[in-house]
Parts: C-alpha cells; sequence; structure tokens
C-alpha cells in the first residue's frame, strides 16, 4: 500500500509526520500502543514530548485509554475510524477493542516491529499473498493457511496467524512466531503451518519472540527445533524418520521401543520426538513421503548452508504490569 500518502492524510489532520508514521504503523499492525513505544519509535528520550503527543490523542478522541493495574502503565487503542480510513482498511479488525491477552501479543508484536524498523513490514494477509505471489514462486497451496471448518462454507484462510513478516531489501523474509504460554504447543503449531510456505523461500529468518519471563524455556525450544529441522532427511535417516512416523500412525508408541531396536535407539538419539519431527509428522501424513524432499529436505539444507535461520528473540521489556486492565476511558 501506499504509507506515504497515508501518512500524508494523518499529517494534514494536524499531526507531525513523525507522529503520522506512528499512527499508521500502529494502526497496520497492533491497534494498541505504550507511550514507551513512539519514544522508540521517534528515537527521543521518554518525557515531555511523548506525554504531549498521547494527551493529544486522547483530547481529540483518537484512543481509548485502558488503565492497568494500581495505575503502573496505561495502554492505548488507536480507534479512530479517519486513521483506518487513511491506511484503506476502515473496517479493521484492529478497531475493535481487544481482549487483555491480545492487548499484551499486540503490544509485544510491535515491540518485534521496532527493532527493525528497516524492514518493509507487511501487515495483512492479502499483502503477505501480494507480496508472495510478486517475489516467488509459492503457490498458494504451500502458504500458510487455516483450513475451514468441515461441512462449512466458508472459504480457507490464508495466513492466518496475526503476526507480521519483514522483508528485507536483499530479499531476505523474516517470519515472526510469538511464544505467550503454551510455548511448545504454539511453536509446534506455528512449524506445522508455515514450513512449506519456508520451504519455498530462498532465504529467510524465523524469529521467534519470547517473553522475558519465559526465556530460559522458549530459547530450549527454539534449540530443539533448529535440532530437528537441521537434517538432509535422505539415506538411512529418511528411513528410519518414516519408521518413527509410522509406528505412531498405527496408535503405537515408538518412544517405548528396548533399544536393542536399532532404528529404536537412533530415533531416541535424534530426538524424533521433538518439536521438529513432530511439526513434519501431520504433514507426512498429508502429503506422505513427498514431505521430505519438497519441504523437509528443503528447510533443512537451507538451515545447513545458513542461508536460513531460527532464532530466539527475548523481548527486553516486562509486560505483567499492564494487566489486568481496570478499566476503560
Amino acid at each position: 500500500m501506499n504509507l506515504d500518502h497515508a501518512v500524508g492524510t494523518i499529517v494534514s489532520k494536524g499531526f507531525t509526520e513523525r507522529q503520522a508514521r506512528f499512527l499508521v504503523l500502529v494502526a497496520r499492525h497492533a491497534g494498541v500502543c505504550v507511550m514507551r513505544q513512539y519514544s522508540a519509535f521517534g528515537g527521543v528520550v521518554f518525557g515531555h514530548t511523548t506525554r504531549r503527543f498521547f494527551s493529544k490523542l486522547d483530547r481529540l478522541g483518537w484512543v481509548s485509554t485502558y488503565d492497568c493495574a494500581r495505575k503502573r502503565a496505561r495502554i492505548y487503542h488507536v480507534r479512530h475510524r479517519e486513521l483506518y480510513d487513511a491506511i484503506g482498511d476502515p473496517e479493521s479488525r484492529l478497531r475493535r477493542p481487544p481482549t487483555v491477552p491480545r492487548a499484551l501479543e499486540r503490544i509485544m508484536l510491535l515491540d518485534v516491529i521496532l527493532r527493525d524498523p528497516h524492514l518493509v513490514w507487511l501487515a495483512t494477509p492479502e499483502e503477505k499473498m501480494a507480496q508472495v505471489s510478486m517475489c516467488t514462486s509459492i503457490t498458494p497451496d504451500a502458504m500458510p493457511q487455516m483450513a475451514a471448518p468441515q461441512g462449512s462454507y466458508e472459504p480457507v484462510r490464508y495466513f492466518p496467524d496475526h503476526a507480521p513478516i519483514g522483508v528485507h531489501r536483499d530479499g531476505r523474509w523474516v517470519v515472526v512466531c510469538l511464544l505467550t504460554q503454551d510455548g511448545k504447543r504454539e511453536l509446534r503449531t506455528f512449524l506445522e503451518r508455515h514450513l512449506p510456505f519456508l520451504a519455498g523461500l530462498s532465504t529467510w529468518t524465523l524469529r521467534v519472540a519470547i517473553p522475558a519471563h519465559m526465556a530460559p524455556y522458549g530459547t530450549r525450544l527454539v534449540e530443539e527445533a533448529v535440532k530437528g529441522l537441521r537434517w538432509r532427511f535422505e539415506g538411512q535417516f529418511r528411513d528410519d524418520v518414516v519408521w518413527y512416523f509410522e509406528q505412531r500412525r498405527s496408535g503405537g508408541n515408538p518412544d517405548s521401543v528396548p533399544d536393542n531396536d536399532e532404528r529404536a535407539r537412533r530415533a531416541r538419539l535424534r530426538q524424533f520426538s521433538g518439536i521438529g519431527f513432530s511439526a513434519l509428522y501431520p504433514l507426512w501424513l498429508a502429503h506422505g513421503s513427498d514431505v521430505f524432499p519438497n519441504i523437509a529436505a528443503r528447510v533443512g539444507d537451507a538451515l545447513f548452508r545458513e542461508a536460513a535461520t531460527i532464532e530466539p528473540l527475548v523481548l527486553p521489556h516486562a509486560y505483567s504490569h499492564l494487566a489486568p486492565l481496570v478499566g476503560v476511558g
């Protein structure tokens, strides 16, 4: 989309260009923010300038304010229709008041974006699909998607995860996964949904954003995922993976097979029960052995060549003081 046009429209409403660019960023990606994020965006010391800007937003009715526990912080929901008209999305879901968990997730994701302001950040599924179609040969069936409920006539939802995707000038894609509570399930599900997409990219980073209180646990999950995916997936190794998956499909527990079975022993040594292999398993059920050359081997080879990386990003800010929200102004 033409961000300069959107920024110009907001400037005409009485805001500075820096303020307008921040408002456009928030409206596109989060819908909510805290004051320190404007200071980080503008490269200004938190103080009078930042407070005056948010007081103006409040006075003009551009935001709703969420007072947090013990008044230690305040979340601002940017909801004014003129702003969303300017970005071409007047009916954006971000205009609706978020639940507490969703508000905190959006603030975390905005922090991820603010750490890499030089990237082009794609916000909506439509933007992501358009960029993929323009810059890659990836077909829709390999894009991240969520199938419609059985028996429903709803279309398939592409890029259903409400997380930004960044693109470097050099063509490297940055895909963001946010861990919040059940980190193992969240990362496994995200990988299952995104591995076919990542396999079609020439160079990429999967950035796993981890709240500070989850740092040790989340970092271990990322290490486990890398260990499970950084393989060539050929020869005896692939045969061992197929054996392990077939044991699971038949209802058996391959992890309980005694070590005198060489395949079981190798499976334990290579941690086939880990996140990476667990994400591949449902793809194997859906695609059969084609999953190895077309998805697993491509991802593994990219990780081997360091054309791709899966990295943890521990968020430096605390978020627990932002909840519970105690009122809406």
